[in-house]
């Protein structure tokens, strides 16, 4: 079966400001699917989807929805629909009023729009609050009828800059419950941008993370979490250790690295990188091993794959145990361990030993200076 062709598709994309190393953006949509963008800097998130919708201008590249470019339409002629916190309801208008005035704006008739807005109305769940105004909405209901002032013109790709903003933690959980609902059930296609993991875990079909606007790596949460692309993604979404070190040989796909600390370890060599040249090793938190040597043992035990390191911090966190670790050189590394662990006799000033096997670090070339 041939795969479908994009709902959303966008080349070599570039938005204002341009600086001298503005990089360009280039991603796709199938129909009823979910991007989500995972970005670290909210301004260039909002710009991002402002230019796609066409309330900011395109410097460069393609805009092709369902096969046609639409980077030079107006905004509100794309079919791009833009759901932000920034657009908040006509506050002297009744959700109904709110729902309508797209419509109206475009020209509808009475009767489409009274029927449309039924629809959405019951779609969202707000058929007992249409009369009411926005100031008289609980913070549930005020999203759902931002959301549904959107779905009403049925835009073929919904653009939602971090949607959530604003709620708090219980009311974001169900307005996300319910997005993800409505979404599948009118096979919805979004683009989400995000700065919340969470979000983009739970919505995303895939995930796109962004360092400012430079996108690195398009891929599943298991492609992210285990073959992330750089050491940014590493650390930025699979919340990666980053330990500088010094490659002092690769074989096949195979690294051992010469850490500040002075420990010697292995991992996968990432793309570019040699002998002989500095590293970012990135190991997971739940990928590391600990060993809290006593007595003798404590002595014996001087595998040079493993590192020294003194446990500097424990905190349960509910779901799991955090472990801080402060290495020879000071540099620190995290460990996550189940919540069941045994924790007795585990106090800070603890010698332990941490390793993992090759498979679950990478070696990524170094950015940046020394320290």
């Amino acid at each position: 079966m041939a795969p479908l062709s994009p709902r959303l598709d966008v080349r070599g994309f570039v938005c204002a400001p341009v600086e001298p190393s503005t990089p360009t953006l280039s991603f796709s949509i199938a129909p009823g699917g979910c991007l989500a963008l995972l970005g670290d800097r909210a301004a260039d998130l909002s710009r991002l989807l402002d230019t796609l919708a066409g309330h900011l201008p395109c410097v460069a590249g393609q805009i092709l929805l369902d096969g046609r470019d639409v980077a030079a339409r107006p905004a509100g002629s794309r079919g791009l629909g833009l759901f932000s916190a920034r657009d908040p309801l006509f506050a002297h208008l009744t959700v109904r009023r709110n729902l309508a005035f797209p419509l109206e704006a475009r020209g509808l008739a009475r009767p489409a729009v009274a029927a449309r807005m039924d629809t959405v109305l019951a779609l969202l769940g707000l058929d007992g609050q249409a009369a009411r105004r926005p100031h008289a909405l609980a913070p549930q209901d005020e999203w759902r009828a931002r959301l549904g002032r959107l779905l009403v013109f049925a835009p073929s790709v919904l653009l939602l800059d971090d949607p959530f903003a604003g709620l708090e933690r219980e009311d974001r959980l169900a307005m996300r419950r319910l997005l993800a609902r409505v979404a599948r059930a009118q096979g919805l296609t979004l683009l989400l941008a995000t700065g919340d993991r969470d979000d983009a875990l739970l919505l995303g079909d895939a995930i796109g993370v962004l360092s400012g606007r430079a996108l690195l790596q398009v891929g599943s949460a298991a492609e992210l979490f285990d073959r992330p692309a750089c050491d940014r993604v590493a650390t930025r979404f699979g919340d990666a250790n980053a330990l500088t070190g010094r490659v002092a040989w690769v074989e096949d796909d195979l690294a051992s690295v010469h850490l500040a600390s002075g420990a010697r370890v292995e991992a996968m060599a990432g793309q570019g990188v040699d002998a002989d040249m500095l590293c970012t090793l990135c190991v997971r938190p739940d990928r590391i091993a600990t060993l809290f040597p006593t007595g003798r043992a404590a002595a014996d035990d001087e595998d040079e794959d493993t590192l020294p390191a003194v446990l500097a911090g424990l905190h349960h966190m509910g779901d799991h145990i955090r472990l801080r670790f402060r290495l020879e050189d000071g540099q620190e590394v995290l460990v996550r361990r189940p919540p069941a662990q045994n924790l007795t006799g585990l106090v800070p000033g603890r010698t332990a030993r941490l390793a993992w096997p090759p498979a679950h670090a990478v070696a990524f070339p170094f950015r940046g200076e020394m320290g």
